[in-house]
């Protein structure tokens, strides 16, 4: 799980830690030109709208349509615009092995609102060998059940209390720290600082920076 606001370097990071990722799909909701569109061709991502490339290549960007994730009731019915989220979510599931990156998890995994199959990765992707990644901007409004199952967590700034109070119940830890980080708007060497919690440790771990690869 990556939670970040808006230009803090949640992206980056998760770019940071795909780079030896040999078979991933990015589920590209923001669909930000200069985000994984321009990356993914850079790192031999094939970037398309067409669920059937999932099957096709190792590394994918898959730009999300929201009109496939609002047309929840076109789910269960080809033709539909909402059934090309039920395909990509199957294709990627058949792969195995595979790195799933969801972002924006707010708009892909909604609370109480997500597709049975988005759900079934976060929850069961190890049984077809496959893991899935959750990038938001808030974790409040996504299924409840990532912060509690992820078993890692890179957070940056969270000056929300409720926010922060919400995390802390679901990784239990103490979340304050978290409050406490650096941002944009820091010095140079606290600007993208954030910090790190692995399920079952009684502490988070501050850290620097990764290099730039966004």
């Amino acid at each position: 799980m990556f939670v970040g606001p808006p230009r803090h370097g949640k992206s980056n990071i998760i770019a940071w830690h795909l780079e030896p990722c040999r078979s991933v799909v990015i589920f590209d909701s923001k669909r930000h030109p200069d985000e994984w569109a321009r990356w993914g061709p850079k790192h031999g991502y094939v970037v398309s709208e067409d669920p059937v490339d999932i099957s096709h290549h190792a590394k994918v960007v898959h730009q999300v349509d929201n009109r496939a994730l609002t047309d929840r009731g076109g789910w269960t019915k080809p033709g539909r615009i909402g059934y090309r989220w039920t395909e990509a979510l199957a294709r990627f599931i058949a792969r195995g092995h595979t790195i799933g990156v969801f972002d924006e998890t707010v708009q892909t995994l909604p609370a109480g609102l997500a597709h049975p199959d988005a759900r079934r990765i976060q929850t069961q992707g190890a049984a077809f060998g496959s893991g899935g990644w959750f990038g938001t901007q808030i974790a409040n409004c996504i299924d409840t059940l990532i912060p509690r199952l992820s078993e890692h967590a890179f957070v940056f700034r969270m000056v929300g209390r409720e926010e922060r109070a919400r995390l802390a119940s679901a990784r239990a830890v103490d979340c304050d720290v978290l409050a406490t980080l650096g941002g944009p708007n820091s010095e140079q060497d606290r600007r993208f600082e954030f910090a790190y919690h692995r399920m079952g440790d009684d502490a988070w771990t501050v850290c620097g920076a990764v290099d730039q690869v966004m």
